[in-house]
């Protein structure tokens, strides 16, 4: 099995890697650096799905032109945030995967309140991994830890929470034929 991930980010690729290897030990996965199509700090669910399906595209259509004659799939991986009902501002995470024939598996999840030092930020045109690399006085914690990761004290780490949303959206692709099962 071979699976393109829509980014070049060591956190989505590993967090792809986790997911995929206990069903597939031999996988093979790499990434490949594509544009969202949407802004560098997604603001909604909508927005944020509609990143990780352009990623997962973007990847496949990458594939496709590298003449890759193997099976393989496409994964998106979008973070995002979005603010509920009661003006509590949350974190989203979505994966798109995407196969051959095009057919799209999406799920969501990883959500949390944003720290309010955080959101307010974000309410004023601030992206999310920079205003925590700030804060914390570390960089690109986006490719490490991420927010999770420090909130939690290392208790969850980024990798860990894409790891298990990824594993439901390739679980969908693997699963796609059950009825016919039955």
């Amino acid at each position: 099995m071979q699976i393109y991930v829509g980014s070049t980010n060591p956190v989505k690729i590993n967090s792809v890697i986790n997911a995929a290897s206990e069903t597939w030990p031999e996988v093979q996965v790499q990434g490949f650096k594509t544009a969202s199509g949407i802004p560098e700090q997604p603001i909604g669910d909508l927005v944020t799905k509609q990143g990780a399906e352009n990623r997962a595209r973007a990847v496949l259509k990458i594939a496709q032109q590298k003449n890759i004659d193997k099976d393989f799939l496409g994964v998106g991986l979008e973070g995002g945030v979005f603010t509920d009902g009661e003006g509590v501002m949350w974190t989203t995470v979505w994966v798109a995967v995407i196969d051959l024939k095009g057919d799209l598996y999406f799920t969501n999840g990883a959500r949390f309140p944003v720290p309010s030092i955080v959101a307010d930020r974000i309410r004023n045109k601030e992206e999310m991994g920079p205003i925590i690399a700030q804060v914390v006085g570390e960089e690109d914690i986006r490719s490490k830890q991420g927010m999770i990761g420090i909130i939690t004290e290392g208790f969850v780490d980024r990798t860990e929470e894409y790891a298990g949303i990824a594993k439901m959206a390739l679980g969908l692709w693997h699963g796609r034929n059950w009825l016919k099962n039955l």
